[in-house]
């Protein structure tokens, strides 16, 4: 009779291990079927599109000089600005402008608080010799007065012109035929080369001052910031 019930009890006791055994397997089996269904196939996945925005055609009549950049930097930076983007010159010079320089109303503030009241018999300033130091890097031509530096020339080889108001960009890959359906208004203007031809964009209403874009064989070879000062 004891031996009965021991064997009663021994098979009730590995009756009720199995049962824990099925149970945590059907728990594992069910949590591993929850987490594999909020695993998204790599399909789903879907990678940021890079979307090209299309240049719009500049349509109005001048480009004001704070609207355009040079190489993604503006047309007038401060001598620190521009020793920080361009460290290395490849050459310096500087020389007499006799005919004045655009820092004259451009930086008049600064002008005037370090050489003084403009002379009206001079035409300039006080204390100033009229010297201008030109710096030459990467193809290009900046003028400074030792507080501002303005863009006065670039090559497209080595440059771009940025209208980023208009998603712009031009280079030396950019075609007359590209150029003029980027401005419509501007008209072709022809030198004495037959292979180059020029366009300016006033920097104002009722200026000279002007963008001059310059195409040599059909596509873009210089642009430059122009004064009338004589």
């Amino acid at each position: 009779m004891k031996q009965k019930i021991i064997l009663a009890l021994t098979l009730f006791i590995t009756l009720l291990n199995c049962q824990k055994k099925n149970d945590s397997n059907s728990i594992a089996n069910e949590t591993k079927v929850e987490l594999d269904s909020n695993i998204k196939p790599k399909d789903s996945i879907k990678s940021p599109e890079i979307v090209s925005v299309k240049p719009k055609p500049y349509t109005k009549e001048f480009l004001k000089i704070e609207d355009a950049e040079i190489n993604g930097h503006k047309i007038i930076l401060s001598q620190n600005e521009f020793d920080k983007i361009y460290p290395k010159k490849d050459s310096l010079k500087t020389a007499l402008w006799e005919c004045g320089s655009p820092f004259e109303w451009l930086d008049e503030d600064w002008m005037t608080k370090t050489y003084g009241k403009q002379n009206s018999n001079s035409g300039t300033f006080e204390r100033f010799d009229g010297k201008i130091t030109s710096m030459y890097t990467k193809n290009a031509e900046f003028n400074s007065n030792k507080h501002i530096v303005l863009f006065n020339s670039a090559n497209a080889d080595k440059n771009n012109f940025q209208i980023k108001s208009h998603h712009i960009i031009l280079n030396q890959n950019t075609t007359i035929e590209e150029f003029q359906k980027l401005f419509p208004k501007l008209e072709k203007e022809v030198t004495d080369q037959k292979n180059v031809s020029r366009f300016r964009i006033p920097t104002g209403k009722d200026v000279d001052d002007a963008f001059l874009f310059y195409f040599k064989d059909g596509k873009l070879d210089e642009f430059l910031l122009w004064w009338l000062l004589c």
